[in-house]
């Protein structure tokens, strides 16, 4: 077991933790220690500050330590926030009935609207992140919901690619075909148009 643990301003040095890397790669201590002409203690001190160090400073820990700042920090936050919301100014004004210029506290409108843009921001940052949803209506009445900002331009493009190719599999669209067009025959015009030319003759 190490004696001793490194002091705070020593873990600023990168020796330590190139020693914990090294172990972790798989080096043993010993020829650590004998690489950097150092002592096995020195080394094990080193890969155990490191260790140490890593365990503190977890994901978690550092969640419940920022969780920790802000809610022991509230009350001042609140505090400050008021005090922003409710500023006022001294103004020299001319007092109507004695005609002398007075120190009047008027609202400090500047810092209040900078309080006010805080509390806007703030709760905007509380709020749960969802997608922007767009609702168009085509011709036909019916609403289509766009996710426009889910949607990436590779994505849009294979949806447009998906539709055009749908729409090509869709059978043309005729209407009222004769049947002297079916059958291969001239149209009953043509033949009312020959008769007229035979009796010009």
């Amino acid at each position: 077991m190490t004696k001793s643990l490194l002091k705070p301003q020593a873990m600023r040095d990168a020796r330590h933790l190139m020693r914990y890397l090294k172990a972790k790669a798989g080096v043993d201590a010993k020829e650590i220690a004998k690489s950097e002409r150092v002592s096995l203690q020195t080394v094990n001190e080193s890969i155990k500050s490191i260790e140490m160090y890593e365990q503190q400073n977890t994901e978690g820990q550092l969640q419940l330590a920022v969780r920790d700042l802000v809610i022991s920090n509230i009350p001042q936050a609140k505090e400050t926030i008021h005090g922003l919301l409710t500023a006022t100014e001294l103004v020299l004004k001319k007092n109507l009935k004695t005609g002398k210029e007075e120190h009047v506290t008027v609202a400090d409108k500047t810092t209040r609207l900078e309080g006010a843009r805080l509390v806007r921001d703030l709760v905007a940052a509380v709020q749960p992140k969802g997608l922007g949803v767009a609702v168009q209506v085509n011709n036909n009445n019916q609403p289509t919901i766009q996710l426009g900002s889910a949607e990436t331009t590779e994505e849009r493009m294979k949806r447009l690619r998906a539709q055009a190719q749908a729409h090509n599999l869709l059978p043309p669209q005729v209407t009222a075909v004769p049947d002297y067009i079916d059958q291969g025959e001239d149209s009953p015009d043509d033949e009312h148009e020959e008769d007229d030319e035979v009796e010009a003759e």
